[in-house]
């Protein structure tokens, strides 16, 4: 193998470790979310699944909102 195909082949290796990576941190996430009922976070791990990095994109923008006043949960309990 060439040297350009080495470099490609290791960015793919990169690339679906990233994705990979990037869907388990998501399902964790969505698991020990408390403010969702079980139908949502149904909804949500299957949507990281079938659409990978758009599932975990889509919860990054979508977790703030699920929070009361606009603060995370441990700065809310220092309020």
């Amino acid at each position: 193998m060439e040297p350009w195909e080495w470099a490609l082949a290791a960015l793919g290796v990169l690339s679906g470790l990233f994705v990979c990576g990037s869907i388990v941190w998501g399902v964790f996430d969505v698991l020990r979310e408390n403010r969702l009922d079980q139908t949502s976070r149904i909804l949500w791990v299957l949507a990281m699944f079938i659409l990978p990095l758009f599932g975990v994109v889509a919860w990054l923008s979508a977790e703030p909102r699920l929070s009361t006043n606009g603060f995370p949960q441990h700065i809310r309990n220092t309020l």
